[in-house]
């Protein structure tokens, strides 16, 4: 018994927006800037209605000047270069809202990005 397969793995891959596409990856950036908008510092919503996800998703940017230093979560003083004093800031929205947004969705909506991911490829999540 002889038996012959034409499996082809790269286009397998592709046409679940893998391999050599990006489809997948800006899908993930996408969705991760979905779920974390939430978790956004927000007064305003200037700061969480910047955010710019690179054409081939792998990053995504939050490019106001204070991003940096609310991502952080420290009041900085001083004249430039400032220095952060180790006193955390007060968040509006608080405390869904605040520091380290990226790793807090992630904390508690890691399963639901997971499914997003699975479902957009066509695959089961582990």
């Amino acid at each position: 018994m002889k038996v012959k397969t034409d499996i082809r793995p790269a286009a397998i891959l592709r046409a679940r927006g893998l391999g050599d596409s990006d489809r997948a990856r800006v899908f993930l950036a996408n969705e991760v800037a979905r779920l974390s908008d939430p978790y956004v510092p927000m007064q305003q919503g200037t700061l969480k209605n910047t955010k710019q996800i690179a054409g081939n998703g792998r990053t995504i940017t939050y490019s106001h000047p204070y991003a940096h230093y609310q991502y952080v979560g420290e009041v900085m003083a001083g004249r430039a270069p400032k220095h952060y004093t180790g006193k955390p800031l007060t968040y509006h929205g608080a405390p869904m809202r605040g520091a380290a947004w990226d790793k807090r969705m992630l904390a508690d909506r890691r399963d639901d990005l997971t499914q997003s991911v699975a479902n957009y490829v066509g695959g089961k999540p582990k």
